[in-house]
């Protein structure tokens, strides 16, 4: 061959002729004959290409697959072949060395011989053979495996394989080492000419044939091509296949799978092979580029248009061969055989002309060993790789096997290909919504055929019908929005019972919220799904539907296929958005919420929990879950999940619409006109004269029933609405036919021919009007449109029997097209049309019919109504919870009671507890009391019928326990302990949404307290006597004070008081605790302890108002014996110790206290409950009343700081004044404790502005109680001495003298011992007790007190308003009083006290004014009144020794006041009536005188007064010639009782010194007194001051009455060095002194 020659070949010829050493036919070209030298320099490169090189070569060890030399492992498998070939008949006697004369000769340039194509005998018989030979001298020149030619080394095992000559074992071995070569990638992408191999493997594989043997070995082979086939699709070569080549893959895959004579274990081999290629080829689908633009509508009728690329291949075996064939090839792509053969057709024209190239390869098929041919392949460019063609056909093909309806198709087949399709869903699932040709199938064939397979009982193909429609819905669901809309609610429809079969629950699953309004239509399969079809199929008209309820298996799958679709977190979420907010969509949400409560409860008559009521359980807690971890969303999360959403505002009003428009439409079912009427109202719709809104509302309304739109729109009257409803049709371009069906599905046309003709009449006018070009006129058009319909009638009413011919039909119309006939061709495509489908009038089939066309009336909805929204957002979950929760919480609840295993114990608690955290989310109070209700009724704690006196004391392990029948029984309930623990765990988390739900937790903690379960810490409460203490659970036993004098008593009695005592226990009578109950109460002790109850109150200031409110309300329900779980009657007050309402009482205060910043809202309901225990305190127990008592206080403690509530404080003090008498002495002590620390802890709260009465009424209700009076007394004294006295106010002043009057008079107690120390009863002395001779110092620091008094009367007096007439009586006057009246005290230490303070008092310079009318006062009202007092035979027995004593200091009170008033009484004109009081007293005391100190003081006293009163005029002897003088008035009074008394202090004979000691009296009582009492000096004066001397006087007496007053003071001094006098009664001492020494 010259260059010329070669260059003139092809580029890929060239390059395999000088890398390869097999020849390869050339074709025939002219050239000139080479020179030598060419020949020369060409023939050693020629010879050395059949020799073996010696150069050693490099080769890839390193290969990836193998280790093994890659030519040692081609050359093993070529030996591997050929042993077997050569073990075969037909080659055992062939050389394997044969030669092929010719091509030697030829290579060097010599002229071949006519006869060498022939060859030998030998040579024509193995074909196989030299394959083999050729591919051994190309590997001896093939330096590196990535040089090896593809098709080269493949040819000839592929020679192998599909050669009809050989048998099982020999093309088995050729198919493992084809496969071999993949596995260990001998061939992959890189390899040269792959593309072409890979073609040419797939023709080989799948055009297999082999001689027959057995069925064993036979199976074996077709096992290793299945091997083949997916070794190679999903190699690295295999994305070389082409599009034919898959497609003919799939068939061979599927024909293994179909044929019913192969073995199952080879047909499950083939399905799994078929798994295999299905997922590859799907994978494949992420890679490729979606098409930007959408496909074509398929045509009306799918039959005639569908592309069949892949049939089922046919495995034709007999008794001698195998044949694995293709019926026929895809006819829409050019296969890579006829690229080959129109190739070929080209270059064989100039030799043997194109009939002849044509024959040869259709002969050999591509595969011959003409190397023409494969000169021919290698310059063919490579095929496109396997894309979307192939996947679709391999997608239709599986949707074509589930055709239920397909007779040929064998349940085998359809499960076959329902596991491959899952397969290919999960791979591809999503990615098959980017290519429409792909979704297609799957929204319309697919889903349909699925759907129907649903109904199905046979167990196996429903369980792989139902996992692939889980797959189609989990991976592309929001492309079919209707069709899982139609399969829920077939799910619904299949597991739900008829209305009449539903049995009671024992819980109330329904909502809340009335029922909606039901649309009654006349149509039985009309329902909330508008437009949908029903998957399950009527029989014929009129008949119920053969859907029956599932039971068993199948419902337990249908269960489980639901639980599938509820395990995606959006779900429920995204049935709510979707359907129920959808205008033409069911409410899904809530049926399906229904449906899955009402078969979350067992059945009713056996109770018995089953796996079918465990899933719908489990669905309805993964939806609380699902909601729950959506709270968890950040917040930018969320925003921008919420980003193309619709707002829940937006869909609440498209669900009023819809409620709306359910209305509207089954009032349009019974009366149209009344139906859009409501509409209108409702502005549905704009206005009833308005035909075009209303032919839209009714076209665009898929809840009407189809019947009677259709009589409405044929009625006259309704002419206008008729032709706006059809001119909202598009016409254009449809045939008539095309037009009338489209028109005829929205509505059922009347059965009246007046009315069907009207409405032909407004549909051929409105198709005319688009011209169309076969018909000529409108009438035409009505004329044919009314054949269309007589021939639908005709083609398919079973009742019609001769059915009407093309010809018939076209007669029929002849000359009716404007006086011509109809194009025949256009009538033509009308009769086929609906000859092969019938035009079905809406709700007039049923049966597979009537599915068939629900189901494009489906699909034409889903082209408009939208996908289906995902919402992974929780902005719609609140509306969801309110909606649900009431369901969902009885199945939990009824779950719970029936669990009997941890699982679903743990399932349950955790629903209740998600619902608690979502109620408390959203704020849903309501619902939160319900789950702690719910959860509080399952710790079996509420409402216990157990009596705490049957409580038992034991010690285990050194701690004390009580033994109770609550405790036992608890502690034997482990879902009580369980839902204990969840309800005060939620409870404490979430306290601020609880209202209502605060009651039965209360009650539960109030039966625990009372069996003493509680812990310690919450028993502890504030006392103001201890400080802290503990709430007792029983009385204290208070022991009995025997009767000492009755001796006597009866056996009956005393038996009687034992029985009835309350140290009487009745554990004496009971056994002891068995070792089960202990360890019962030990499990209830530690599930307390888990409850964390401590925790419940301890943040309690963190409640907001209104839970804190509810709270304390709930206390006060529980405190007063009410109970959540039965009505009570109104608690009836009684005597008995009942420590629950010590309890709730003292946890009232403590939170109100806790909460004092707003203790505005607590306080009427703190109020309320201590005023009905304090005004009901006689019939209350003491313990109750008191600590009622003590919780008032610390509140008034707490709040005095607080000047809001200041009133609030007077109010509960002065409720503390309406106690019983017969309680007050009970709960004293622990009052006025309070009291005393309320005015210790913020004496500003002690105002003069305030009502001080109720205060004082307090203390002075307790002045005699031995324990409070030292409260009360301290009380009152801090009140008088802080700011100086300046508490003491205008208002309160007459309150406080009381009261400290009511304190000296308590010290009468002290009478008594000092009466018995003086009789000496018994063993000597009797001492005073304590409490007396406390008693007794509180008496004289109260009569102290009382006199200090007198220092707040000026400024009271100047604050006061009264006039000047009324102040002293006011002021001045209660002192007087009494002092006076605590001399007469029976306790002599308190008597002469107040003796003392009441001679100071009258003494003082500030009590003495002008107005005579006082001084008379304070005779009448106060000396005379204590003389009388004393005269008083009652008073004075009280202490008969002592009382003489105080008679005497009495009388020279008296005397001493008299002669203080006496020279400003001169001119008075009672003093001498006065003086006759004074008189008459003193001869009273004469009288009654029981020892001689009485007896001389009166007639001292009276010398005293007499000798200063001779000293004024008035009493005088001077006047003694005057019958009613003075001086004669007193001398008769007086010598009555004491005759010689006037004789010795004037006697007869005068002497010179008793002259002048007359004068001396005389001056020392006109100027002492005069000192004394003088009222001109100011009250800041001190009373000893020395005042000018009076006039009347000499200036003898003058000095001598200074002197004496100088003597007094010297006295005074004197006193006050005794120890034995105190400092105020040192003036009274040294009176006493100057008066017994005769200076006076």
């Amino acid at each position: 061959m010259t260059e010329g020659s070669t260059s003139s070949m092809p580029l890929k010829v060239q390059d395999a002729l000088e890398s390869t050493a097999v020849a390869v036919a050339a074709i025939s070209a002219t050239a000139s004959t080479p020179s030598s030298s060419a020949v020369s320099s060409t023939l050693g490169s020629r010879l050395a290409t059949h020799k073996p090189s010696l150069v050693p070569r490099t080769e890839d060890t390193a290969a990836p697959g193998y280790e093994l030399q890659w030519s040692h492992l081609i050359h093993a498998e070529i030996i591997s072949v050929t042993s077997a070939m050569r073990r075969n008949s037909r080659w055992s006697g062939m050389s394997v060395s044969g030669l092929s004369m010719g091509s030697l000769g030829m290579n060097m340039g010599l002229r071949g011989r006519e006869n060498q194509k022939e060859g030998t005998y030998r040579n024509q018989e193995s074909p196989l053979m030299v394959g083999f030979n050729d591919l051994r001298s190309r590997l001896a020149t093939t330096i590196a495996v990535q040089d090896m030619d593809a098709v080269a080394l493949l040819d000839p095992f592929l020679e192998v394989i599909q050669s009809g000559d050989t048998n099982g074992p020999i093309t088995g071995a050729a198919l493992s080492s084809v496969e071999k070569f993949l596995l260990y990638k001998i061939i992959d992408q890189d390899s040269p000419n792959v593309a072409h191999a890979m073609q040419r493997l797939a023709v080989a594989a799948t055009h297999c044939k082999f001689v027959a043997s057995d069925s064993v070995s036979d199976e074996i082979v077709l096992l290793k091509i299945l091997q083949v086939l997916r070794i190679a699709l999903t190699s690295g070569p295999g994305d070389f296949l082409s599009d034919e080549s898959v497609c003919s893959m799939i068939e061979t895959g599927l024909s293994m799978c179909c044929q019913l004579q192969l073995s199952e274990m080879l047909r499950k081999s083939a399905e799994h092979t078929m798994a295999v290629i299905t997922k590859t080829m799907f994978e494949r689908l992420r890679t490729i580029t979606a098409p930007v633009e959408t496909i074509d509508k398929e045509s009306e009728d799918p039959v005639e248009n569908e592309t069949i690329l892949v049939q089922a291949a046919n495995i034709q075996e007999d008794a001698e061969h195998v044949n694995l064939t293709i019926n026929h090839n895809p006819p829409t792509v050019e296969t890579e055989a006829e690229a080959v053969l129109s190739k070929a057709q080209e270059l064989a024209s100039d030799k043997k002309g194109a009939q002849e190239a044509e024959k040869t390869v259709k002969d050999d098929l591509i595969l011959s060993n003409d190397q023409g041919l494969v000169e021919i392949l290698l310059e063919t460019a490579p095929p496109k790789s396997y894309g979307l063609p192939s996947i679709r056909e391999l997608l239709r093909v599986l949707i074509s096997l589930l055709n239920p309806h397909d007779q040929q198709h064998t349940d085998r087949m359809r499960l076959m290909a329902l596991s491959i399709l899952d397969v290919a869903l999960e791979v591809g699932g999503k990615s098959i919504t980017k290519f429409p040709a792909l979704m297609s199938l799957a929204a319309d064939d697919m889903c349909k055929y699925l759907f129907q397979l649903a109904r199905t009982d046979n167990i196996p193909i429903l369980t792989l019908a139902l996992r692939v429609i889980s797959t189609v819905f989990d991976t592309m669901k929001s492309h079919l929005k209707l069709q899982q809309e139609l399969f829920l609610s077939f799910l619904l429809e299949r597991l739900s019972p008829p209305a009449f079969a539903l049995k009671p629950l024992p819980y109330n699953p329904d909502f809340g919220e009335p029922l909606r309004p039901t649309v009654a239509t006349p149509e039985p399969d009309n329902n909330s799904r508008a437009g949908s079809p029903s998957p399950s199929v009527k029989s014929s008209k009129g008949e119920k539907p053969d859907t029956t309820v599932a039971h068993g298996e199948v419902r337990e799958l249908l269960l489980e296929c639901l639980s599938q679709f509820a395990r995606a977190p959006t779900f429920m979420v995204d049935l709510w958005v979707n359907y129920d907010c959808g205008l033409d969509c069911g409410d899904m949400f809530q049926d399906m919420i229904k449906f899955l409560t009402r078969n979350a409860f067992p059945d009713s008559t056996t109770y018995s929990a089953s796996s079918s009521h465990m899933l719908c359980m489990d669905s309805l807690l993964l939806f609380i879950n699902h909601m729950v971890d959506r709270l968890s969303t950040p917040k930018d999360e969320a925003k921008a999940l919420e980003k193309g959403l619709e707002s829940y505002d937006t869909l609440r009003e498209r669900r009023l619409q819809k409620e709306i428009l359910v209305k509207g439409a089954a009032k349009f079912d019974e009366n149209p006109k009344a139906g859009l009427a409501y509409l209108e109202a409702h502005k549905m719709i704009s206005s009833l004269n308005d035909p075009v809104g209303v032919a839209h509302f009714l076209k665009t309304s898929t809840r009407l029933s189809k019947r009677l739109l259709g009589e409405y729109l044929a009625k006259p009257a309704n002419s206008e609405v008729l032709k706006a409803f059809i001119q909202l049709f598009d016409f254009h371009g449809k045939r008539l036919d095309e037009s009338l069906r489209e028109l005829l599905e929205t509505f059922r046309l009347p059965g009246e021919s007046q009315q069907i003709e009207r409405v032909m009449e407004l549909f051929a006018a409105t198709y005319f009007a688009t011209k169309p070009k076969a018909i000529a006129s409108q009438d035409a058009a009505f004329i044919l449109g009314y054949a269309v319909v007589m021939l639908n009638t005709d083609q398919h009413n079973r009742g019609v029997k001769g059915r009407m011919s093309l010809e018939q039909f076209s007669k029929n119309l002849r000359g009716v097209n404007n006086g011509e006939n109809f194009p025949p061709e256009y009538l033509a495509e009308i009769y086929e049309a609906i000859r092969k489908r019938e035009i079905v009038l809406p709700q007039e089939h049923e049966g597979q019919l009537g599915f068939n066309y629900a189901w494009k009336e489906l699909l034409r909805r889903a082209e408009t109504t939208g996908p289906l929204v995902i919402s992974s957002t929780s902005m719609y979950d609140k509306e969801l919870f309110i909606s649900s929760w009431k369901p969902i919480m009885s199945a939990i609840s009824y779950a719970f009671n029936t669990a009997q295993d941890d699982a679903t114990l743990q399932k349950s608690l955790t629903g209740y507890y998600q619902c608690a955290i979502l109620a408390a989310h959203y704020q849903l109070p309501e619902i939160f009391d319900r789950v702690t209700m719910s959860l509080a009724r399952m710790t079996g704690l509420l409402d216990t019928p157990h009596n705490p006196a049957d409580n038992r004391d034991v010690v285990v392990d050194g701690t004390a326990i009580t033994v109770s029948d609550l405790a036992v029984q608890f502690g034997k309930s482990y879902k009580g302990q369980l839902a204990a623990v969840v309800a005060f765990g939620v409870a404490n988390e979430h306290g601020n949404m609880i209202r209502a739900g605060w009651k039965p937790i209360l009650e539960i903690i109030k039966n625990l307290f009372i069996n003493n379960l509680l812990p310690g810490s919450m028993l502890e409460v504030e006392d103001f006597l201890a400080g802290t203490t503990m709430i007792l659970l029983k009385a204290p036993v208070v022991p009995e004070v025997k009767d000492k004098v009755r001796q006597d008593s009866s056996l009956l009695s005393t038996l009687s008081s034992y029985l009835l005592s309350s140290s009487y226990s009745y554990e004496t009578a009971r056994e002891e605790p068995t070792p089960e109950e202990i360890e019962s109460t030990r499990c209830t002790a530690d599930c307390v302890a888990a409850c964390r109850l401590e925790e419940l109150f301890t943040d309690i200031r963190l409640l907001e108002d209104l839970p804190l409110t509810q709270l304390m309300e709930a206390i006060k329900f529980v405190a007063d014996g009410n109970s959540v779980t039965k009505a009570t009657k109104s608690p009836t007050p009684s005597k008995l110790y009942n420590p629950a309402s010590v309890f709730f009482l003292e946890l009232m205060i403590s939170l109100t206290v806790q909460n004092r910043y707003r203790v505005q809202a607590l306080w009427p309901i703190v109020f309320e409950h201590l005023s009905d225990i304090i005004r009901e305190a006689g019939l209350q127990s003491v313990l109750l009343v008191e600590r009622a008592v003590v919780g008032l206080l610390r509140l008034c403690i707490r709040l005095a700081h607080n000047d809001d509530m200041s009133k609030q404080v007077l109010d509960a003090l002065d409720l503390l004044l309406g106690l019983p008498i017969d309680v007050v002495p009970e709960v004293a002590e622990q009052m006025m404790a309070g009291v005393l620390t309320l005015l210790k802890a913020d004496t500003s709260c002690v105002r003069p502005n305030l009502n001080w009465d109720v205060l004082f009424a307090l203390l002075s209700s307790t002045s005699n109680h031995p324990e409070a009076a030292k409260y009360s007394f301290e009380a009152i004294s801090m009140f008088v001495a802080e700011n100086g006295g300046g508490n003491v106010s205008v208002e309160n002043y007459a309150d406080c003298v009381d009261l400290l009057i009511r304190f000296a008079a308590a010290g009468a107690v002290g009478a008594e011992s000092v009466m018995r120390q003086e009789s000496g009863q018994r063993g000597g002395k009797s001492q005073m007790s304590k409490a007396q001779a406390s008693a007794v110092e509180r008496a004289k620091k109260a009569v102290e007190m009382l006199y200090k008094l007198h220092s707040q009367a000026p400024r009271l007096i100047s604050q006061s308003k009264m006039s000047a007439d009324l102040t002293w009586s006011a002021y001045w006057f209660p002192i007087l009083v009494g002092l006076t009246q605590q001399c007469s005290n029976p306790c002599r230490d308190v008597r002469n006290h107040a003796m003392i303070y009441l001679q100071r008092a009258l003494l003082l310079p500030e009590i003495v004014t002008d107005r005579i009318p006082e001084w008379v006062v304070v005779f009448d009202k106060v000396l005379f009144k204590l003389l009388e007092d004393l005269l008083r035979a009652e008073i004075v027995q009280q202490d008969p020794a002592g009382f003489e004593e105080t008679r005497s200091k009495a009388c020279a009170i008296v005397c001493k006041t008299f002669l203080h008033y006496y020279f400003r009484l001169l001119e008075w004109e009672g003093l001498q009536a006065l003086w006759m009081n004074v008189l008459d007293y003193m001869d009273a005391f004469m009288q009654t005188a029981q020892s001689d100190q009485l007896y001389e003081a009166v007639p001292e006293s009276l010398k005293n007064c007499l000798l200063v009163m001779s000293t004024s005029e008035t009493f005088s002897e001077a006047t003694a010639n005057s019958p009613d003088s003075l001086w004669n008035v007193t001398w008769n009074r007086i010598n009555k009782f004491l005759p010689n008394l006037k004789a010795e202090i004037f006697p007869p004979q005068v002497t010179e010194g008793g002259s002048s000691y007359a004068a001396l009296m005389m001056g020392v009582g006109k100027n002492i007194f005069s000192v004394v009492g003088a009222t001109e000096y100011p009250a800041s004066s001190p009373p000893t001051s020395t005042p000018e001397v009076s006039a009347s006087g000499s200036a003898a007496d003058v000095s001598t009455g200074v002197d004496q007053v100088e003597n007094l003071h010297h006295y005074e001094q004197a006193a006050q060095s005794l120890d034995y006098y105190p400092r105020e009664q040192a003036a009274a001492a040294a009176a006493a002194v100057i008066e017994d020494s005769g200076l006076l």
